[in-house]
């Protein structure tokens, strides 16, 4: 078995030419082949599962119709090098010789199509095409992506560059719970090895444990730890935005303190984030959440080896799996920092009770941006005692921020229609 792999369209098994071929060899060394149909995805992610190459080449991939492939490729093997060999940007092609005018179907229709093409060579590590003018529009469009053409491959031979890690502040908040957040912070440690992160605590305002000790003991041994204290319990949305104050990068991660976390869980997040500049928000699939993000799941917190091994049955079964949803739930949410500086912070006028997070996803919405639940991550959520241990009338929280959420959107929506010329 190679450790390389060539990804061909069946239509392609005799008809490769010489010329192609002399391309591929010059990537390739000794390697296997995969033929795909329209029906093989379910084939090819078992053999990518069973398999772990070092390289993959893809030749000859409608980006559109294609999409699922080249998910499941990165999804899978997070390590593994991607080439995207002769991709077919047409549409692309055709949004940029087009007038752009928002209220014609056609242009809506290619400018998703285009999207989902550039989104699929996000993915990818190098592209390989076969014009300098295929080269140019790519490039103005990749900043992180070797774009070449095959002629120079043939000449110089390529290979895919280092991209930059970008890096993530996990806010995490704290009150009292702290064997929870002991499990949490031990999980964060050990499964999210390969992402460069700061970890920033907000504690507020614990008094029955020695949660505060702890703490500083990891602000003392982590250079990459902060922690701010407050007095008093400010709630969700005020603690995060405190910690969002003094976070320094590209992402904020929200996440409760009462999750456990799994391998390559943070990563395959910033894939999904990184593929698609209309992506906002990132959430992972739960057991305990509420839309289209929970999953049928039943093991407790201690049973960590089950979690972990339903991890990566999630994994496998949705590889390459993401949806868009119109809200997720704030306790694993990845928000880019340009849509910090658009939408803003969460809005402290909602204390204990939640609704801050749908709140904020429906002003992410308004900007324009995609809310995206990466199907193939699972985080485990305790959820729910943060309450009940700290004797916090969640009913009656709960009630008060709806009736505040429902309230504020009313308002909105007034206010729009009153601008409106005929009032609708």
């Amino acid at each position: 078995m190679s450790k390389q792999l060539l990804i061909l369209p069946i239509t392609y098994k005799d008809n490769i030419s010489q010329d192609d071929q002399n391309v591929v060899n010059k990537i390739l060394s000794e390697y296997d082949i995969f033929y795909v149909e329209e029906n093989s995805y379910d084939v090819l992610k078992k053999y990518i599962s069973e398999n772990v190459f070092d390289l993959v080449v893809y030749a000859y991939s409608n980006l559109v119709r294609d999409y699922k492939f080249i998910r499941v490729i990165k999804s899978l093997n997070l390590k593994t090098k991607l080439i995207l060999l002769y991709p077919q940007i047409s549409n692309i092609k055709a949004f940029k010789s087009i007038e752009h005018n928002v209220y014609d179907p056609i242009y809506q229709l290619l400018s998703q199509s285009s999207s989902m093409e550039i989104s699929n060579c996000q993915l990818s590590d190098v592209v390989i095409v076969s014009s300098d003018e295929d080269k140019e529009i790519l490039k103005s469009e990749l900043s992180k992506v070797v774009v070449e053409t095959s002629k120079n491959v043939l000449s110089k031979g390529v290979s895919p560059k280092e991209k930059s890690k970008c890096m993530v502040s996990i806010v995490m908040l704290t009150y009292n719970q702290l064997e929870d957040t002991k499990i949490c912070v031990e999980s964060l440690f050990k499964h999210t090895t390969d992402v460069n992160y700061e970890l920033i605590f907000v504690d507020n305002g614990s008094t029955k444990d020695d949660t505060k000790t702890y703490l500083e003991t990891l602000k003392t041994t982590h250079s990459n730890i902060k922690v701010i204290y407050n007095d008093e319990n400010l709630g969700f949305a005020c603690a995060n935005n405190q910690g969002i104050e003094i976070s320094e990068g590209e992402y904020v991660l929200l996440l409760n303190n009462d999750v456990i976390l799994t391998d390559g869980w943070l990563d395959r997040m910033l894939q999904v984030a990184e593929s698609d500049k209309r992506t906002g928000l990132v959430a992972p699939a739960t057991n305990h959440a509420s839309g289209r993000q929970v999953v049928v799941f039943d093991a407790t917190a201690d049973e960590d080896e089950e979690i972990q091994k339903f991890a990566k049955t999630t994994l496998s079964k949705n590889a390459g799996c993401w949806i868009s949803v119109k809200r997720v739930i704030g306790f694993c949410m990845l928000i880019k920092r340009e849509v910090l500086f658009k939408v803003g912070v969460l809005d402290e006028m909602f204390g204990p009770g939640g609704y801050e997070d749908y709140d904020y996803c429906m002003r992410v919405k308004q900007e324009g941006y995609d809310i995206v639940v990466a199907t193939d991550v699972f985080v485990f959520h305790i959820g729910g005692k943060g309450y009940s241990s700290n004797n916090m009338n969640y009913s009656n929280l709960r009630s008060k921020n709806i009736e505040l959420l429902i309230d504020k959107w009313t308002r909105n929506s007034l206010e729009i229609m009153e601008k409106l010329p005929d009032g609708i």
